[in-house]
């Protein structure tokens, strides 16, 4: 995959192999496992470290590996140019790689921003435990990596930002109503918002879409094939990347894979019926609907949302939750 990139890469299956080659070549970057099969890589950087006279003592270091823990990163940090933690994203590792190499300062994954979840309905302390779950995120390194794949930008995606706070407040606003007011269950609903448009965070025009099966047919022929592609398997992307990371809370990928379905079938990309809807996705794809409702209409209400959707959501679950988000206005 690197070799598909970059002019010239050598590559060393053994530390030995590693440090003649580094005693050989002068590098531009050195990509680093730290298990390998002969003995620690670690031992490169200590060559690295202890010889100031080798070619490449001033050469950036990207650690690779899958046994890195928080301690590890917090006290190396500052030593490497980059670290990538296994299973990663081949996007993220060329980026790396890239910015390393054209003197771009690595992106610090500590910088996830927090939503503000303080509308549209009054929570009491819900900014304060939502701070928490955040806090939690960026002391794990392979969730800090996954949300950070989220390409959010401090300065111009109010619009994104917006709609993930105003998801988590709706959400857990209705799942109080249900009594499923548990800190577990909020904390889903702060993974679920935070990730489950992060395949299309970088296109604001797909972000605004809602539609049913029926209605992204009729868009397909007025769309660019890829675009169209990519919006009907956001919710599929995102949650495969998220079952990968067993970090994460269980029901966050089954939310994020269902918040586009209709409980007529009508949905997508499953098409799934009522009954194969969770209720915790229940939940959120109402919130879901609700927050695009807001942002459609800026003299809503609850009684008129509620109104509108009274034939779109059918089935037991629906129908809790609509009561339980009537009880909010």
């Amino acid at each position: 995959m690197i070799e598909n990139q970059f002019e010239k890469v050598e590559t060393a299956t053994s530390v030995e192999m590693a440090l003649q080659k580094i005693q050989e070549n002068i590098f531009s970057c050195i990509l680093l496992d730290i298990h390998l099969k002969d003995r620690n890589g670690a031992e490169v950087l200590k060559f690295l470290k202890d010889n100031p006279e080798n070619k490449n003592h001033n050469c950036p270091v990207v650690i690779l590996s899958g046994i890195i823990n928080a301690q590890f990163v917090d006290k190396n940090k500052n030593r490497f140019a980059g670290i990538i933690i296994k299973p990663f994203n081949n996007d993220s590792l060329i980026e790396m790689i890239q910015n390393i190499l054209s003197g771009k300062k690595e992106k610090d994954y500590n910088d996830i921003p927090s939503p503000n979840c303080q509308l549209p309905f009054p929570i009491p302390q819900l900014q304060d435990k939502v701070n928490k779950v955040m806090d939690q995120v960026k002391k794990n390194n392979k969730v800090k990596q996954l949300f950070s794949e989220l390409k959010i930008d401090r300065n111009t995606d109010a619009f994104l930002m917006a709609h993930i706070g105003m998801l988590i407040n709706v959400a857990t606003g209705i799942s109080n109503k249900l009594e499923w007011n548990t800190d577990k269950t909020l904390e889903k609903f702060v993974y679920a918002a935070y990730l489950h448009d992060m395949a299309i965070a970088e296109k604001p025009e797909l972000l605004r879409i809602q539609a049913t099966t029926i209605e992204l047919e009729l868009m397909k022929d007025k769309m660019d094939s890829r675009d169209y592609k990519l919006l009907f398997d956001h919710a599929t992307l995102a949650a495969n990347k998220i079952d990968e990371i067993i970090e994460v809370p269980q029901d966050v990928g089954i939310m994020v894979r269902q918040h586009h379905e209709l409980p007529r079938g009508n949905g997508y990309p499953l098409r799934l019926p009522f009954g194969k809807i969770t209720p915790l996705s229940t939940v959120f794809i109402v919130a879901h609907d609700l927050v695009d409702y807001i942002w459609a209409n800026p003299n809503w209400t609850v009684k008129g949302y509620c109104a509108s959707v009274k034939t779109k959501f059918k089935g037991p679950h629906f129908a809790k939750v609509l009561y339980a988000l009537s009880e909010l206005s």
